[in-house]
C-alpha cells in the first residue's frame, strides 16, 4: 500500500494527496480528477490521475520527514 502524490507547480515539492492505494490499484483506477490542499504553498492544486504517482510505504517516510523539514 502507498500514497498517491502529486507534485506541487508552485515549489516542485513532492506532495502526499492523502489517498492510500496499491500501485496496481492505480494503474488500474480510471482516469479521475481530484483536488488537494498543499502543505508546501498553502494552494489548493487540482490534479488528474495521470500527473499522480504511488509512493510505496517502505519509500515514503524519507520523503515526508524531508517534507515536514520544509514546512
Amino acid at each position: 500500500m502507498g500514497v498517491i502524490m502529486i507534485r506541487c507547480p508552485r515549489t516542485g515539492h513532492d506532495i502526499p494527496t492523502g489517498i492510500e492505494m496499491g500501485s496496481s490499484d492505480f494503474q488500474r483506477a480510471p482516469v479521475f480528477f481530484a483536488r488537494v490542499q498543499c502543505p508546501v504553498c498553502g494552494r489548493e492544486h487540482e490534479w488528474f490521475a495521470k500527473d499522480a504517482w504511488v509512493c510505496d510505504v517502505a519509500n515514503r517516510a524519507p520523503r515526508q520527514q524531508a517534507l515536514s523539514d520544509r514546512l
